[in-house]
């Protein structure tokens, strides 16, 4: 027994290389029929040296590729929608078959750099929209670099990014910010876990907003968001809490910025202009603040069992707050809301019942940023959305969404709007 042992051992010493193993073949099948060893054994030795000569070149090859193709990641989604729009300042109300692609990549460089880019379709540069309406008689759409950035980690506290980038900001609503917003400039991130239940973490960023070749003075924007996170000991409740700060330098006395809400299309530019250049300069200060709440033991609700199939377990509520800081006209918002269901949908049978309540004022903050969705993306007004996300299986989901918003003051009228989304995640 102690010889067959030693003989396995010599004979899978002799494996290691491919140039060998059809010698250890011969040498199995000599064994085999000097009775040395059965011929279960000499299979069993077969596969074994088999699966560690896989390994092995397995790793060989592992170790030759640079870092960027071990750790590069593809990923992307497809939207489709369907959109009814009734804006009572167009005579018209409107159908529209929408459609949104994206594109992402991101890898390691090193051990210290990262970076990635994405592409995302859209019918212009507007920032606030990666929407391809049906139409054009089927003609081609286009596709348009989305991000792209480059990060590097001086350990695990301090992360530094530079580039056109995802927002950087931790927010609770689109209010300030449409999702598709992507910043271009410098931003650091600081993140500073104090115990188990507090968490500290920080952004702050220089970000352009415009660049001509005739003018020195440029339009830039400063932020710094400091934010803190408690969590309790019994995984029931978290809380998060956070207020930016924004400057803007010289974006007073100039020309007003590009992608404002369109007047055509029966919206709104409510930014205060003198001879087509802003007033204000627009510094602001916004808080915000998310609780969240685990159900443990699920609660039943007769509309969710009995519709959706499954169970509450999950509860939240948002809002934020914004003061504009250099001007005391129209300058103020506040957005607050409830989350229901359970706390992300990924999965077939969960489910998520999200609405808000907003209000902003027409210089509280810039029109260029706000959901381009809730009346174009304007400020000036005031309303509410409901949304419903369903999910159906893995990675795919539905989306109800219901907005009604009108102007705070003017003589426009109201806006209601519905979109009806299929999300794919891939």
């Amino acid at each position: 027994m102690k010889f067959t042992k030693l003989m396995l051992a010599v004979l899978f010493l002799a494996a290691a290389s491919p140039a060998r193993a059809g010698e250890l073949d011969m040498l199995l099948d000599r064994l085999v029929e000097k009775n040395v060893i059965d011929p279960g054994e000499a299979q069993e030795i077969r596969v074994g040296t088999q699966e560690e000569l896989k390994k092995e070149i397995s790793q060989q090859r592992h170790a030759t590729l640079p870092m960027w193709l071990q750790t590069m990641k593809l990923r992307g989604d497809v939207r489709l929608r369907y959109q009814f729009n009734d804006n009572a300042n167009k005579a018209l109300t409107q159908h529209r078959g929408r459609f949104r692609l994206r594109f992402f990549m991101d890898a390691k460089i090193n051990e210290k750099v990262y970076t990635g880019f994405g592409f995302a379709s859209g019918s212009s540069a507007d920032p606030r929209s990666t929407n391809q309406t049906f139409g054009d008689n089927y003609g081609k759409k286009s596709l348009w670099i989305d991000y792209v950035f480059a990060e590097y980690n001086a350990g695990d506290k301090l992360a530094i990014t530079a580039g056109r980038t995802k927002n950087p900001l931790w927010l609770t609503s689109d209010m300030l910010w449409d999702t598709d917003v992507n910043m271009e400039g410098l931003s650091a991130r600081v993140a500073l876990p104090v115990n188990y239940n507090w968490d500290i973490t920080a952004n702050a960023g220089f970000m352009a907003l415009a660049e001509s070749a005739s003018d020195p003075k440029d339009p830039y924007m400063l932020y710094a968001q400091p934010a803190v996170t408690w969590r309790d000991n019994d995984g029931i409740f978290d809380l998060k809490a956070g207020a930016a700060v924004y400057t803007f330098n010289n974006l007073d006395n100039s020309s007003e910025l590009s992608h404002r809400p369109s007047v055509a299309d029966g919206y709104q530019k409510a930014n205060t202009l003198v001879r087509n250049e802003y007033k204000y300069n627009y510094d602001a200060v916004s808080p915000e603040l998310e609780l969240n709440a685990n159900i443990l033991d699920p609660v039943s609700l007769p509309f969710a069992t009995s519709l959706l199939g499954c169970n509450v377990t999950y509860a939240g509520l948002f809002g934020s707050y914004i003061k504009a800081l250099d001007h005391g006209r129209k300058s103020e918002g506040w957005i607050a809301g409830f989350k229901v269901g359970q706390r992300k949908v990924e999965d077939a049978g969960q489910w998520q019942l999200r609405y808000s309540l907003r209000r902003l004022e027409a210089d509280a903050w810039l029109d260029s940023y706000p959901d381009s969705d809730f009346f174009g993306g304007s400020t000036n007004v005031k309303g509410h959305e409901a949304v419903l996300t369903l999910g159906l299986l893995r990675d795919f989901a539905v989306d109800l969404d219901y907005y009604q918003s009108q102007p705070i003051a003017g003589g426009l009228k109201k806006e209601k709007l519905f979109q009806a989304d299929v999300n794919l995640k891939f």
